[in-house]
């Protein structure tokens, strides 16, 4: 055997070796998460989305009551795929969470249960985002199908009438149950945020509801 060809062999060899089964299921899986909110049509938002005086930066919905204050929110996430056998391909799901909050002061999380539990979905209230708990997902890992999904959450328009004035920020975040730290974002394998204004700017002493 030449000492080229002995050499190409063993180069083989090696990376076989480093780029086999075991060396890929250790690849860093390649989690996303995207927001997005949309202005039904008819909407107050609508509207307010023709007229050039209001802001535009943002999805905005002035709460005047003539018509209904409504937004569609959607969310487009890979939290991880099942593992399997054949072929051998690891566990990569993680949990999926999803939080309103506003002005530093308020967080919810958005639950979602299986149907057979009572409270199938629903929003969890806090004060701090060091108190939301670790199983507060939007999204399970158990429950997740695993690829990429899109959903419209909570199934369509939905009215924010009722919900204090001022800009409320959505955030999502993909992380694994047991070491996600919802103030540090270096436990989140991938997050994104958004965000929609009701009425004005801040919530303020009057006018403070979106009705």
């Amino acid at each position: 055997m030449s000492l080229i060809r002995y050499g190409l062999t063993c180069a083989t060899s090696i990376a076989a070796l480093a780029f086999g089964p075991a060396a890929l299921a250790q690849t860093a899986y390649a989690y996303s998460v995207a927001l997005t909110v949309a202005s039904p049509t008819g909407s107050s938002a609508a509207a307010a989305a023709k007229v050039k005086t209001l802001p535009l930066g943002l999805k905005f919905s002035p709460c005047e009551a003539t018509t209904l204050d409504q937004f569609a929110f959607t969310i487009k996430f890979d939290a991880g795929k099942l593992g399997t056998t054949t072929p051998a391909t690891p566990e990569t799901r993680q949990n999926a969470y999803l939080i309103f909050h506003k002005d530093g002061t308020a967080y919810f999380p958005l639950v979602r249960q299986p149907l057979t539990n009572s409270s199938n979905a629903f929003f969890k209230a806090y004060t701090s985002p060091a108190d939301i708990a670790k199983t507060d997902a939007y999204t399970a890992a158990a429950n997740n199908l695993g690829g990429l999904q899109t959903e419209v959450i909570l199934g369509g328009n939905l009215t924010v009438q009722g919900l204090d004035s001022g800009v409320w920020l959505i955030t999502a975040i993909i992380a694994p149950e047991d070491t996600v730290n919802f103030n540090d974002p270096s436990t989140w394998s991938a997050w994104d945020t958004t965000a929609f204004m009701l009425r004005k700017p801040w919530r303020g002493p009057t006018a403070s509801i979106c009705q």
